[in-house]
């Protein structure tokens, strides 16, 4: 005996009704704390859309919202975490960013299963926060502000050194020396910093290094770095810059 089949609109309505339910489903509205002052609630902690929390008067914390925006909520305040998040669309990839960093503290820079380029790999620097650093140890996107003075920046306590500076695009070539000590080399002044141009490093028989220079017009407010950080690739940043408030504890 065959059996019937659903007639194909059958199957598009329920199609439709299963997404509609989906669609029906709060998605969650976690925070994630990187200050405080308030006794009870820890850095590094996550809050559930449910909890409910009380920020004495005279203390305050700044939490990380589903948008991947921060906010700062001063007490006195008794309410629960989902009021402060009021329904705010998640932004996945920046809260994927804060919880690989809030996990291993962004120690993990290895690639699982890449292969050793030949050559004496330098040790990486734990820099700073900064719109104008530019670490010549890793590869990626480095967000810079425009007109900045630029900064090539390695591991402290280093011999005398030089690095060569490569545009990828025009081939044009720039050195800078860092100085016995010294981890910072001012950036080639023959070298105009390009928006979105590629760059790569060399320094002795190291590998090389590539990186993308994403020049910001005009730097984003306080509470929405982290968002800008992510669209533009800029991770070492965004963990410094997380990193900085965490140790603030």
């Amino acid at each position: 005996m065959k059996r019937r089949l659903a007639p194909p609109y059958l199957l598009a309505l329920a199609a439709v009704l299963v997404a509609a339910a989906a669609g029906l489903s709060p998605a969650r509205a976690d925070l994630h704390v990187i200050e405080s002052t308030a006794p009870a609630i820890k850095v590094g902690s996550q809050l559930a859309d449910r909890d409910a929390i009380t920020i004495p008067v005279g203390t305050q914390i700044r939490v990380v919202l589903p948008s991947g925006k921060t906010q700062t909520v001063k007490g006195p305040f008794t309410g629960t975490v989902a009021e402060l998040a009021k329904g705010q669309p998640r932004n996945e990839g920046v809260l994927a960013w804060l919880k690989d960093f809030l996990k291993t503290g962004g120690a993990t820079e290895a690639t699982p299963g890449a292969t050793r380029s030949i050559g004496r790999e330098a040790p990486k620097p734990r820099i700073g926060f900064s719109w104008s650093a530019v670490p010549v140890t890793m590869d990626g996107s480095v967000c810079i502000a425009k007109g900045a003075q630029l900064q090539l920046v390695r591991a402290p306590s280093s011999p005398a050194e030089r690095v060569a500076v490569i545009d990828a695009s025009s081939s044009e070539r720039g050195e800078a020396q860092w100085e016995a000590g010294s981890d910072t080399a001012a950036w080639p002044a023959n070298l105009t910093p390009r928006p979105d141009g590629t760059y790569y490093i060399l320094v002795g028989t190291r590998p090389r290094r590539q990186i993308v220079l994403r020049v910001l017009q005009k730097l984003p407010a306080d509470d929405d770095v982290l968002t800008e950080l992510h669209k533009l690739g800029c991770k070492q940043q965004f963990e410094a810059w997380v990193r900085e408030k965490v140790a603030k504890k």
